[in-house]
């Protein structure tokens, strides 16, 4: 599930902003993975759960860029 939302997040962000708010948004993602290991989880478990939703966030947001950029180009 956590996948399908920073995925759309991601998408959503592509469609609109640019590449600090990918940064902004990977920081914000790193902070609150760490701060939500309150199930007390090893750290390799947090590091890989991270990784996996920081690239799904940076593939969406891609796709949306390319939309954003496709789109863009078919109106003119």
């Amino acid at each position: 599930m956590g996948v399908v939302a920073v995925s759309a997040a991601g998408v959503l962000m592509g469609l609109r902003f640019k590449a600090a708010a990918l940064i902004a948004a990977t920081a914000l993602l790193m902070i609150g993975s760490f701060a939500w290991n309150g199930l007390g989880l090893p750290g390799y478990v947090t590091i890989a759960r991270f990784l996996i939703l920081a690239f799904a966030l940076a593939c969406a947001y891609i796709v949306g860029l390319s939309i954003s950029v496709h789109w863009k180009r078919t109106r003119v």
